[in-house]
């Protein structure tokens, strides 16, 4: 008979990570929410120091770090339509949505896996939201002014 697949909350995901060897409070550091004790950050400073949003719940654990307004962009629906168009080659595991925070309106990264999946793969999940925002930025979020 096979055993039931346990679920994680927020603080036993925290604690599990911090164990991890690549996980050290260099790379990262893992910050409560004080709103939820379902809700935690964090911070990714070997990863040009994105923040990730984590929300567990039992069915799915969804991670997801704020891009930029979408007021920042020259054309929005441009980047939009292109990102609807190539995001899968672009950011596999990952997803692009629009939230508001307020009365302004930001790009936000997200992905979501199982509230059952093995701490490693959390992990990496973790690093690939984080590479694919930095890469993003780079290449196709909007420009410095001169």
């Amino acid at each position: 008979m096979a055993q039931p697949l346990s679920h994680w909350t927020a603080s036993g995901l925290v604690e599990a990570l911090q164990a991890l060897p690549d996980a050290s409070s260099e790379d990262m550091e893992f910050v409560a929410a004080s709103e939820t004790k379902d809700v935690f950050e964090v911070h990714m400073k070997n990863a040009g120091d994105v923040v990730l949003f984590v929300v567990v719940s039992p069915a799915q654990i969804t991670t997801s770090t704020i891009l930029w307004g979408r007021d920042e962009l020259d054309d929005p629906e441009a980047f939009e339509a292109f990102m609807l168009r190539s995001h899968r080659t672009l950011m596999p595991l990952s997803a692009l949505s629009i939230g508001k925070i307020g009365d302004r309106e930001y790009h936000e990264l997200f992905g979501t896996m199982s509230s059952t999946s093995p701490v490693t793969e959390i992990l990496e999940e973790f690093k690939v939201i984080a590479e694919n925002a930095i890469e993003l930025a780079r290449e196709l979020g909007p420009k410095a002014s001169a």
